[in-house]
């Protein structure tokens, strides 16, 4: 499993975890700390959540905060 896929699968479990849903706005803290702890880096978690933004699942807004667009996929 490469790096960015082993990345895509912890931010996935961790979006999971804080019930993300469509129309749900979340901290990118509530991400980003747990990641780190986890052992990611802000540039691994970025170009996961960079992915999931040009996917169209996801788009950041004002004041770290990252949009819910549609249903997670599975991975």
């Amino acid at each position: 499993m490469t790096r960015f896929a082993e990345t895509e699968t912890a931010l996935l479990e961790r979006l999971r975890a804080l019930k993300a849903a469509p129309e749900m706005s979340l901290n990118l803290f509530d991400i980003g700390v747990p990641m780190a702890a986890a052992g990611f880096t802000q540039d691994e978690v970025m170009a996961v959540l960079d992915a999931l933004e040009q996917d169209k699942v996801v788009a950041y807004g004002p004041g770290n905060r990252l949009q819910i667009l549609k249903e997670l996929p599975e991975g």
